[in-house]
């Protein structure tokens, strides 16, 4: 008994050392795991540096832009015969600024996007006259978005600034998306997703998450800048908290569906007329598109009664409308339909600025349109239209979802996914954005 009883401890004994052994030699191969201290050190060493540099310098030229807006708009409001030829003003000097630098007209995120992908860096004067005539373009007179200009303006700064960090032409790609998606976080108060809006835009089908760590904290440093100086509020200010039940998902897919149908017929006519544009000389191209604008804007300020429309870009109070407040179905049908044809003559004709304003209108209006049969359920429609006309215009259904979301501060998530998807499985083969001014400003 006694012998057994010591060759079972000395068995358990072996097996506990077999077992002590095995997690050793586990242990040791784990050590021996090469850890990429070099990398490690350029990451940190260079990348966070510089995107913490990127994101203070885009904020505070991102602030002075939205203090130049704003005191402009402020100005324009005093006079509505003023406000009502201002647009030409812009037009005329536009006209001069897209002939000696082509690249400088139009919502510029096709361009961008194109740029990128070369050798060669954005030219500063192109940087000063998109600055100068985006910020008069966004101060009224226009249904113009922020984020063409701004893309544009962090793409140029993005690279020069990776040029002096010694960051190499070979990371220019993602050196110009930092500061797109940078300069457009703050700008459109909505860092997270402007980050991913620029990564989701550059590469529709195939997201490189490469540039996604430097980014986010380029746009948060980008945005806290910008807060610093302008304050911290939502970009859309709404006084109504979204509501909606399980029910309302089946008319919420229908939506999409339906901004679907007028983002194609919307993606048709803009491209059509910027590539007509072509044809015109780049002096007075865009004045010509202007003047066919024009009536479009006077008919929908008419219609809408509704002064916000004309200072759109500036404060997006008429985004805010819209959300909250039923308008009558033909303004709806009109803010539809003169968005489109307001913006295909002016922002496809070289005037800089935005896509997601127009987007966000069309989204907003087919939302408001829903929102006369569910209207204890306007804010959520109105939102949700945003969302999917934002995720089938640009083909970026995540970044719409986050941005709509931080520009707002409202949870509508489950719907706005339920209207995005729709509208972004629907919507396959065309954008607004993507490749559309290749070429397009060339004298």
């Amino acid at each position: 008994m006694k012998g057994e009883t010591e060759e079972k401890a000395q068995s358990e004994k072996k097996s506990l050392k077999f077992y002590l052994n095995k997690y050793i030699q586990i242990l040791k191969l784990q050590l021996k795991t090469k850890i990429d201290i070099v990398m490690m050190a350029y990451f940190f060493g260079r990348w966070i540096p510089y995107a913490i540099a990127i994101g203070i310098v885009t904020g505070t030229l991102a602030a002075i832009m939205d203090m130049f807006i704003l005191q402009i708009n402020g100005f324009l409001n005093t006079n509505l015969i003023l406000m009502l030829i201002y647009p030409l003003i812009i037009a005329i000097f536009t006209g001069y600024m897209i002939e000696k630098y082509p690249n400088t007209g139009g919502p510029g995120i096709g361009y961008s996007i194109l740029h990128i992908k070369t050798n060669k860096y954005i030219k500063f004067p192109s940087l000063v006259f998109k600055f100068v005539a985006s910020t008069f373009t966004l101060a009224g007179g226009f249904i113009a978005g922020r984020e063409g200009p701004s893309f544009f303006l962090g793409t140029g700064i993005g690279e020069w600034m990776g040029k002096a960090y010694g960051l190499g032409k070979k990371n220019k790609a993602i050196l110009g998306l930092i500061g797109g998606g940078a300069f457009t976080g703050s700008l459109l108060k909505a860092p997270l997703g402007s980050s991913i809006f620029a990564m989701e835009i550059e590469n529709e089908h195939d997201l490189d998450y490469r540039p996604f760590v430097p980014m986010i904290i380029a746009s948060v440093v980008s945005y806290l800048t910008f807060s610093f100086f302008r304050g911290n509020h939502p970009f859309i200010m709404l006084n109504q908290n979204p509501y909606w039940t399980l029910k309302d998902i089946p008319y919420i897919i229908i939506m999409g569906f339906i901004i679907s149908v007028i983002t194609y017929i919307y993606t048709i006519i803009y491209q059509t007329s910027t590539k007509f544009s072509k044809y015109i000389k780049p002096k007075i191209r865009p004045v010509i598109g202007t003047l066919i604008a024009l009536p479009f804007l006077f008919a929908l300020y008419y219609i809408t009664k509704n002064p916000n429309i004309l200072s759109a870009p500036a404060h997006m109070m008429i985004i805010t409308d819209i959300a909250q407040n039923p308008f009558k179905i033909y303004a709806d049908i009109a803010i539809i339909i003169f968005v489109i044809l307001i913006t295909s003559f002016t922002l496809g004709f070289g005037i800089p600025g935005g896509l997601v304003l127009p987007n966000l209108l069309i989204g907003a209006a087919v939302g408001n349109i829903f929102g006369h049969y569910f209207p204890n359920e306007i804010v959520m429609f109105s939102l949700a239209g945003m969302g999917a006309a934002l995720a089938a215009g640009a083909k970026t259904p995540l970044a719409a979802i986050v941005m709509i979301t931080e520009m707002t501060h409202a949870d509508v998530v489950i719907p706005m996914t339920a209207a995005v998807i729709t509208s972004y499985t629907t919507s396959f083969g065309y954008s607004l954005y993507v490749g559309l001014e290749k070429g397009q400003f060339v004298k």
